[in-house]
């Protein structure tokens, strides 16, 4: 009986560590539900720059961190394995912000780089405070925002002043410029953030950035727009913008990007003016722009059998104009039936857009007075009769070529001594 009884209190203790064991694995899981799941993008609001920003990401969408990445950012940076910093070296190439950097200092941001998980509403960064830090936005979005005096209330309020996405780095000015922090960046939704210390910062990026920026700022410095910039201004241009460089015979994307305005740095860029022409025994006709769908598909229908002397539909090319050194398009002029197509090898300074149009960097209305300019366009009947006149050149040259040639016949009167000594030396046996 004693021994029963005995049993079933062993019974009855096993069942109860199950249950705790069970509860606080539960425990475990909740409280630690932000590193092993997935964040999903924000849905769609009423904030149109957030939602800009969200159709942005899901477009160039390159995957979350995964339950064991994140593992293995939470342990110890000293207790890491090599086969561990190899794949926090391939999370870490993932990041768009950290994809030009070399193996080495990949290498070493995995061996020192720690996560952080930030809920919704949180401070990650407050406006002129001490850097401790830097951090790579690996997925959510933060907002940032600085003090604004507001001459009506007397009073600092705090007003947005951008985004930053996944794969942007932010809280790196105050380490470069050795200055409290300049802006306060808040999550606006669940963020996972990669961070790094103001130590290791100096040890591996500082100099690689510092470089970045003298670049940028040269660059800015090298267009009269940015002369009467304040020093935040040119520090949030550095941030948002960067060099792109286009080979020989590249398409620049102006029509189908709308989000950047492009200055030229080096090299020109030709614009391309598209001619839609039928061609009828031999002589051209300009077919107007609104039937250009209708015509190209009736001519894409049309049976391959068809006579030889139908009309044909081409499409035909003209250079019309260069931009060169120091010239600026892409802000938002039509480019209807044209593409900007690379002369030579170019560099450009790319700015977005939305930014560059705010009312602190377009006093005067700077850029819509230049769109103006660009939206100058000439006239394609005047493209067209230039066109023409140059076909009949082409085939008036052809005819009197071939003429000449047909009245003084080819005579071949070379001997062997008009070769050079070089071009008869034989390989003799030996």
């Amino acid at each position: 009986m004693a021994s029963r009884k005995k049993a079933d209190e062993e019974k009855l203790k096993k069942r109860r560590l199950a249950r705790f064991r069970f509860k606080r694995l539960v425990h475990v899981v909740i409280c630690n539900r932000y590193w092993i799941t997935e964040i999903e993008d924000r849905e769609i609001g009423n904030n149109v720059t957030r939602n800009v920003a969200v159709i942005d990401r899901r477009l160039t969408h390159k995957g979350t961190l995964t339950i064991i990445e994140k593992k293995i950012l939470n342990s110890p940076p000293a207790d890491r394995t090599r086969e561990q910093r190899r794949v926090l070296r391939t999370v870490l190439r993932k990041i768009e912000c950290l994809q030009e950097l070399t193996v080495d200092q990949l290498n070493d941001l995995a061996g020192c780089a720690t996560f952080e998980y930030f809920e919704p509403g949180r401070v990650v960064l407050r406006e002129g405070h001490h850097p401790s830090g830097v951090y790579f936005l690996a997925n959510g979005e933060i907002t940032v925002s600085r003090l604004r005096w507001d001459s009506i209330y007397l009073r600092h309020n705090d007003t947005p002043c951008g985004t930053r996405t996944r794969g942007q780095m932010f809280g790196e000015i105050a380490l470069l410029h050795d200055c409290p922090r300049t802006a306060t960046c808040t999550t606006a939704t669940d963020c996972e953030l990669l961070c790094l210390s103001r130590a290791d910062f100096d040890r591996i990026l500082k100099h690689t950035l510092l470089d970045r920026w003298r670049q940028l700022q040269l660059a800015l410095e090298r267009f009269d727009y940015f002369k009467y910039w304040t020093n935040d201004q040119v520090r949030e241009c550095c941030l948002l913008s960067r060099i792109v460089a286009f080979d020989t015979q590249q398409k620049l994307p102006v029509d189908g990007d709308a989000r950047y305005t492009y200055f030229v740095l080096s090299g020109q860029c030709m614009i391309l003016q598209c001619l839609t022409v039928v061609k009828v025994h031999g002589t051209y006709r300009l077919v107007p722009i609104a039937t250009n769908e209708s015509a190209a598909g009736k001519q894409t229908s049309r049976d391959a059998s068809a006579a030889p002397m139908q009309p044909t539909i081409e499409q035909r090319f003209i250079d019309v104009g260069t931009f060169s050194c120091g010239s600026v398009f892409g802000l938002g002029e039509p480019m209807p039936h044209r593409m900007v197509v690379a002369r030579n090898r170019v560099q450009c300074l790319v700015i977005p857009r939305g930014w560059l149009f705010e009312k602190q960097q377009n006093v005067g209305n700077t850029w819509q007075r230049i769109r103006m300019k660009l939206e100058m366009t000439i006239q394609r009947d005047r493209l067209f009769e230039q066109f023409v006149r140059d076909q009949r050149w082409q085939r008036y040259r052809k005819a009197l070529v071939r003429e000449y040639v047909r009245l003084h016949p080819r005579q071949n009167a070379t001997q062997l001594a008009d070769v050079p000594i070089m071009c008869r030396v034989e390989q003799g046996e030996i």
